[in-house]
């Protein structure tokens, strides 16, 4: 998903329109969102993304159906061995 912006929650981190959230095998989180232009030109039903807060593995450009971006998303998270990245002020 290089490239592409995504605009993140200031008090989670997460995407905005986060609508669940999977944890991967080294404890990273795989986020699945509503992306708000996807659903302006496709529609909600269409409106779907993922992406690992990890390794930073997204579904790509496109967006999908919720149930195909969620079973992605749960199957990477399921699959991954990335670690959550360390805030920038954080000095542990």
């Amino acid at each position: 998903m290089s490239g592409t912006f995504i605009p993140t929650d200031s008090a989670t981190g997460l995407p905005v329109g986060t609508d669940a959230v999977f944890l991967t095998l080294g404890s990273a989180l795989v986020a699945l969102f509503k992306h708000a232009k996807s659903a302006a030109t496709h529609g909600d039903a269409l409106a779907f993304k993922w992406l690992c807060l990890g390794c930073k593995i997204g579904n790509g450009p496109g967006s999908t159906q919720r149930h195909t971006a969620r079973e992605a998303a749960n199957t990477h998270a399921a699959t991954c061995r990335s670690i959550p990245w360390r805030a920038l002020g954080d000095q542990n």
